[in-house]
């Protein structure tokens, strides 16, 4: 593919900007974010608790209410410039916008994870999951002609873990900030991102000490 003079030009510029973002942001004097990657544990009421809850997810981890989520202190980790890339399942859309809101992110886009089969769901059967994007201050969009697809086909791991490949866009996108995944399920820590939460590789307070709900103590 042939790039143009003026394509290159903002590729680099917004290199360096990104560049320029990480360097700030790890010369904080307190630990913060420019990225954060959460996957609350959503708490999905279904018809009937008493039929309907053969395949919810509080048969594999504790799930949260909505306004516990809200509640998470994601403030006092996130750095003035930060984008937020949080999952949302699609019956609790509404309720992910909520937490972007409440953590204070406005919504930019998503990524689509097209699973390689077929889940449940009272509508349609689903078969996808979104990735919704927010920023909250000043972060650079990706240069054009850099930016992923939308669509992102990748099989299903076990029971809420996400594809290798969400990370990789992530640090394609961004590769000096300083990174965090919250509510991580994953069995092993990727190389220059921090972790928090009950099934994290390693424990919450080894990588991320003070983070908390908000109103509570650390």
């Amino acid at each position: 593919m042939i790039v143009d003079s003026r394509t290159l030009e903002k590729r680099e510029r917004r290199a360096k900007r990104e560049a320029e973002l990480g360097e700030r942001q790890r010369a904080l004097p307190d630990r913060r974010y420019g990225v954060i990657y959460a996957d609350p544990p959503w708490r999905f009421e279904p018809y009937s608790r008493i039929t309907g809850m053969d395949r919810a997810a509080d048969n594999h981890y504790p799930t949260s209410a909505l306004e516990e989520i809200k509640g998470l202190a994601v403030g006092s980790i996130a750095a003035p410039d930060c984008v937020l890339f949080l999952w949302a399942t699609v019956p609790m859309q509404p309720q992910a916008h909520e937490v972007m809101a409440a953590w204070g992110f406005a919504y930019k886009s998503n990524l689509v994870w097209v699973k390689d089969r077929v889940g449940t769901g009272y509508w349609s059967r689903n078969k996808h999951e979104l990735l919704l994007i927010g920023t909250g201050g000043h972060v650079p969009a990706p240069a054009p002609g850099t930016q992923w697809p939308s669509a992102i086909e990748a099989p299903v791991g076990r029971h809420s873990e996400k594809p290798a490949v969400f990370y990789e866009i992530i640090e394609h996108y961004f590769p000096t900030l300083p990174k965090i995944e919250l509510h991580a399920r994953g069995a092993t820590l990727r190389p220059e991102w921090d972790v928090w939460g009950l099934e994290a590789p390693i424990a919450p307070h080894e990588r991320q000490a003070g983070f908390a709900y908000a109103g509570t103590n650390p």
